[in-house]
């Protein structure tokens, strides 16, 4: 199969409303209709310049954005609202993560979620890795292990059996449990990071109020419903 040519393109970064604040670009429409690669294929390329490798996200509506990290950014130096120039190829080489010593050994200490956590895509991976390898202090790394460990026992558990955060929302708003139903497992397991990301019940609820709002949408879409 000949590889997919480098592409390039411009976007306006934008910052999501999803409260994790992110920062990202979204491709143009069609952008990867020719890559024989997934629905959210993984991505090397550079951002005015500054070289990167990421994997794309859906967003549930048929649009594909990747995340503009911090890191990104600033060796781009662009902000949210800035026009930035990307090339973008499939990433076909091995991808590895050296995951923190605080990280493993919250991982070890729970074997289902080693491997749940060794199905994760490499996105995943990264992010974590990076989030508890940046404090300077190993008490600091630790705690952050413990907390990234808790948001994905979590997810874990709300991927085998709905939370009843969501339960709760299923049957106060029934449709939407058939949109739930209806996302693909990548679309599930986001919302349920988005939600298990919070530790207040405050936030978790605005957020799982997010994942309800696109559950009906999908299922209206469906069912032909307006949307």
């Amino acid at each position: 199969m000949t590889k997919a040519a480098k592409k390039r393109f411009k976007a306006t970064l934008v910052a999501e409303k999803s409260g994790l604040g992110w920062t990202v670009a979204y491709l143009p429409a069609g952008f990867t209709d020719d890559w024989d690669a997934g629905a959210t294929p993984k991505v090397r390329g550079e951002i005015n310049g500054f070289a990167f490798r990421t994997s794309l996200f859906s967003n549930g509506k048929g649009a594909l954005y990747l995340l503009v990290n911090k890191r990104m950014q600033k060796e781009a130096k662009v902000v949210a609202g800035a026009l930035a120039e990307f090339t973008l190829e499939l990433d076909e080489d091995e991808r590895t993560v050296v995951v923190p010593a605080e990280m493993k050994r919250v991982l070890q200490g729970e074997a289902a979620l080693r491997r749940w956590w060794e199905k994760l895509p490499y996105s995943f991976h990264k992010y974590v890795a990076d989030q508890v390898a940046a404090p300077k202090s190993e008490a600091a790394r630790r705690r952050r292990a413990e907390d990234f460990g808790e948001i994905l026992l979590n997810m874990m558990e709300g991927e085998r059996e709905t939370p009843p955060i969501l339960e709760a929302a299923f049957v106060r708003t029934p449709l939407a449990r058939a949109g739930w139903e209806k996302m693909t497992p990548a679309q599930r397991r986001g919302h349920l990071w988005g939600i298990f990301y919070y530790k207040s019940p405050e936030s978790r609820q605005k957020r799982a109020q997010k994942a309800i709002d696109e559950a009906v949408r999908i299922a209206k879409k469906g069912t032909g419903g307006e949307v």
